[in-house]
């Protein structure tokens, strides 16, 4: 046994030193890219970037969205120059619509410098910058550009141009078009900036939104259906675990935003009870509450009469499938996951948050009070 037990702890051991190689990495890449040592910084972020690691690559976008990683592979004199990848990181930057990189891209197009000398695109190029830019020194200098090329052009090159700008503005047009957006509740765990949300609101988005913020995914648990969110501020204001646990027949109070654009954007409260500690098939991860929920109330907080988080808010049972079944309608068949669940998810990702024992008893609308100040509404833009 206590060989079993020393091989299970190696191999654990083996699993998770690569990630933490990864985030000592990442860590000490973002400090290289901060402190302008561009080459430590590639060093740090490229190879994880390549191996898949979402935070380096979102990273290695923020030096492509602020110029610096293709000008570097030209220009800096910490970074062996290489056209060759200048082109490449140039091509990024245009395609995200910075008028700086695509001036130097039809500088590149019409220099042949990238390998490539190709005037239409350098006239497409030019053509985008003044587009994009409008005015001022830039716009003028590729207008000049654009111009200049337009009169060595044959009308077959011209309408080669033309048909690509025709492309770039349909592509520009449809990424403007307002994309499918989700909402749900989250609520604040900790000092450190840690937010609780169901791992179903934030499945699948490509930008994660807290009023007037973008914020990062930083864990998930599918099975458990459980997130955490992580922004880069502290709060003086957040949840209380109950330090115990609960008993069925308990008022319960649940918190959250559901149909945002429907009812007010205000925090919803509603009260009910724990009806069961456990839902269909016996999961004792779960509890059944009687307490009304609606569409987006997930990840709200369920809260205990002294204000303390007993668990989290996942959905309601499918009345239409169930009736189906069995012809009869469910009333208020709602489910939370279990704080403790919730609790050990933390732990597991080095959340610590804060639990004490519920002694008090307070009005739902006090605990109503008290939860404003920690729920927040979760946008999940795909």
């Amino acid at each position: 046994m206590k060989l079993f037990t020393t091989s299970l702890l190696i191999a654990v051991l083996m699993a998770l030193a690569p990630l933490a190689s990864a985030e000592a990495g990442l860590a000490e890449g973002r400090a290289a890219y901060a402190g302008s040592n561009f080459a430590a910084a590639l060093e740090e972020v490229l190879p994880l970037a390549e191996a898949g690691n979402v935070d380096a690559q979102r990273l290695l976008g923020v030096m492509y969205r602020q110029f610096n990683l293709a000008n570097m592979y030209e220009v800096s004199d910490t970074v062996t120059k290489n056209i060759a990848l200048a082109a490449k990181h140039y091509l990024a930057a245009a395609r995200a619509g910075i008028p700086l990189a695509q001036y130097h891209l039809g500088a590149f197009f019409l220099e042949g410098r990238g390998g490539v000398t190709d005037p239409v695109l350098a006239f497409v190029w030019y053509s985008r910058t003044a587009a994009n830019e409008k005015s001022g020194a830039l716009a003028a200098r590729a207008a000049k550009a654009r111009d200049k090329i337009l009169r060595t052009l044959s009308t077959s090159e011209k309408a080669r141009g033309a048909a690509i700008l025709n492309r770039a503005a349909k592509n520009s047009e449809a990424a403007r078009a307002p994309r499918k957006r989700s909402t749900g509740t989250g609520f604040i765990v900790c000092a450190d900036g840690f937010i609780l949300t169901n791992n179903h609101v934030v499945a699948g988005c490509a930008e994660v939104h807290i009023k007037p913020l973008v914020v990062s995914v930083i864990a998930q648990d599918a099975a458990h259906d459980l997130a955490l969110l992580k922004v880069g501020t502290k709060f003086k204001q957040f949840a209380t675990f109950r330090d115990g646990t609960i008993r069925k027949g308990e008022t319960v109070v649940v918190a959250g935003f559901p149909l945002p654009g429907v009812l007010a954007s205000d925090l919803k409260i509603t009260t009910g009870s724990v009806s069961g500690l456990a839902r269909p098939g016996n999961n004792k991860n779960l509890m059944q509450l009687s307490t009304p929920v609606q569409k987006s109330n997930s990840v709200g907080p369920l809260l205990d009469l002294s204000g303390h988080v007993v668990g989290v808010v996942m959905g309601k049972l499918d009345a239409l499938k169930l009736a189906c079944a069995t012809g009869d309608i469910p009333q208020n068949v709602n489910f939370a996951i279990k704080g403790s669940v919730a609790w050990s998810f933390m732990a597991a990702n080095g959340v610590k948050a804060v639990a004490a024992p519920s002694t008090a008893g307070l009005q739902p609308a006090d605990v109503a009070e008290r939860a404003q100040l920690y729920t927040v509404l979760i946008e999940c833009r795909k």
